[in-house]
C-alpha cells in the first residue's frame, strides 16, 4: 500500500481510523526501508523510531510536520494522525480535522 496516493480521508476510508504507528510503519515499507535506514533518513535513534512504530510514543506536532516534510508526504495527514492520536490517548471521542 502506497501512502503517497492517499489523503487522510481516503486512508480512514478505506482502513479505518489509523494511528501514527500505522502511518509511520506503512511509510517505512511502502520506501522499503529498514528500521535503521528510516530512522537515519529521519535522524533519530532507531529504539526511537521502533518506539513510534509499536505505538508507545506519539511524537510532537511538530516532530511529525518535520517527518512528512522529509518523506515528501502531506503535513496536514501526519498532523492530523498524531492529534488524533492524541485525543484517542486521552480517551477523548472527538474526531480532528487540520487543513492547510
Amino acid at each position: 500500500m502506497s501512502t503517497k496516493k492517499y489523503t487522510s480521508k481516503d486512508m480512514v476510508n478505506e482502513f479505518g481510523d489509523l494511528t501514527f504507528s500505522d502511518l509511520l510503519l506503512m511509510q517505512r515499507e511502502d520506501e522499503g526501508l529498514t528500521q535503521v535506514e528510516m530512522a537515519s533518513k529521519l535522524k533519530v535513534a532507531k529504539q526511537k523510531l521502533c518506539d513510534f512504530e509499536k505505538g508507545r510514543r506519539i511524537p510532537s506536532i511538530k516532530m511529525a510536520a518535520t517527518w512528512a516534510k522529509k518523506l515528501k508526504q502531506p503535513q496536514e495527514v501526519w498532523v492530523q494522525v498524531v492529534l488524533q492520536d492524541q485525543l484517542r490517548k486521552d480517551k477523548l471521542k472527538l474526531k480532528v480535522l487540520v487543513a492547510s
